[in-house]
């Protein structure tokens, strides 16, 4: 009972989301022998600096984007439920002994029929309404430790808040099975933290950084977020680089703007694929107007029936045609492609043009944001990294 009431104490002294600014010697030795069991080789002044840095992170989401503490998607566990796991996974590993720890049988309190009932059925866009919630919040699951309705529920993804409106008892006793076992499994390992001068509270402030580490790197822009999309702290930046900056990217980079203008090209439609292979063949080995002019069929750039190849852009009339020659290789014929009108196409071009896009276009403006954004965003998260470290008396 002492040790639980020690881990409580430590846990309350520091919230789970508290971000660190020193490390212990106990607290590296550990993280760098579950690294090295992960195969993730840090030497000693790496570990860290990413440890440091991820405490970093923490402060920052508290700042920037306090929701991403609660959860990193709708429809996933929240952070506490990830934060438990990777606790689980921290404490066996360094203290193996924890492995004899017992998962206790409990029943759920109530059935399928009244789960279901308490619950109702399931928001069709997946959120609780405030007094929802604080009627869940009154009804017990669990006295030690307390776990109410409300907080299992909300730590579950979608799917499984999905079953548990459902009624599925067995998901329901499963989910309070392993919440007791977190609770017996650390304060059974309280003792031998003390032993080696390491905290519950202060371990579980590490996990939170490697919890949180991706999705803010991806929010700060050090890292693409997932479907190209950008966090508002993004959009802000890149909201507020000037025009000048990009008149300066465009001249710095104008060769990044360089595109083929025209091409020297023709294209041939055939009713198979064995009929346009065949041309392929014969345009590879006699050129491309003998293999024309051996098909007695017209090149579908020309308004004429003359075998010889036409100047096109990418404006052509025969658009698509016109998107496949500029994306083939020049002076080289297409495979056999299948049409929007499901003939087989083989194109071939040669000598190409080149031109610029002008500076007030939309593809450089487009291009130029892309990169100055990553720009800003590194250099402000390099500059807010060292104001951090200067403000905690951090050094790496």
């Amino acid at each position: 009972m002492y040790y639980l009431v020690l881990l409580l104490a430590g846990c309350l002294s520091l919230p789970c989301w508290a971000s660190l600014t020193q490390l212990t010697k106990p607290e590296l030795a550990l993280m760098q022998s579950l690294y090295q069991q992960q195969d993730r080789a840090l030497s000693a002044t790496e570990l860290n600096k990413h440890l440091l840095e991820n405490q970093f992170l923490l402060a920052t989401a508290r700042q920037l984007n306090p929701e991403l503490l609660k959860r990193q998607s709708s429809v996933g566990f929240n952070n506490d439920y990830h934060i438990r796991r990777m606790m689980l996974t921290l404490l066996i590993h360094q203290f193996p002994a924890l492995k004899s720890v017992p998962k206790a049988q409990l029943k759920a309190p109530f059935d399928a029929a009244a789960l279901s009932g308490l619950l109702g059925s399931y928001p069709a866009d997946g959120n609780y309404q405030p007094e929802q919630i604080a009627h869940w919040e009154q009804i017990n699951l669990l006295d030690t430790p307390k776990v109410t309705l409300a907080q299992l529920l909300t730590s579950q993804s979608m799917q499984n808040r999905f079953r548990l409106h459902q009624g599925d008892i067995g998901l329901l006793t499963h989910q309070l099975i392993e919440w007791h076992y977190y609770a017996d499994l650390t304060a059974a390992a309280a003792p031998l933290l003390a032993q080696q001068g390491l905290t519950l509270a202060r371990l579980s402030a590490l996990a939170a950084g490697e919890l949180i580490r991706p999705p803010m790197l991806a929010y700060l822009g050090i890292k693409a977020q997932l479907h190209g999309e950008r966090s508002p702290y993004l959009e802000a930046l890149r909201a507020n680089i000037p025009g000048s900056e990009i008149q300066r990217y465009y001249q710095r980079h104008r060769d990044d703007f360089r595109y083929q203008s025209q091409l020297s090209a023709l294209a041939v439609t055939f009713d198979t694929m064995e009929a346009a292979k065949q041309f392929q063949t014969q345009l590879r080995k006699k050129g491309p107007l003998s293999a024309l002019t051996a098909t007695k069929l017209r090149n579908e750039f020309a308004t004429d029936e003359q075998a010889a190849l036409r100047p096109i852009t990418r404006e052509h009339a025969q658009r698509w045609l016109a998107q496949l020659a500029f994306s083939s290789k020049p002076g080289k014929a297409t495979s056999p492609v299948r049409t929007p009108q499901g003939r087989w196409a083989v194109v071939y071009a040669e000598q190409p043009q080149y031109a610029y896009y002008p500076q007030d276009s939309e593809t450089v403006r487009y291009r130029a944001l892309e990169s100055l954004t990553t720009q800003y965003a590194v250099a402000a998260y390099q500059k807010r990294f060292k104001h951090w470290q200067q403000q905690h008396g951090v050094k790496l």
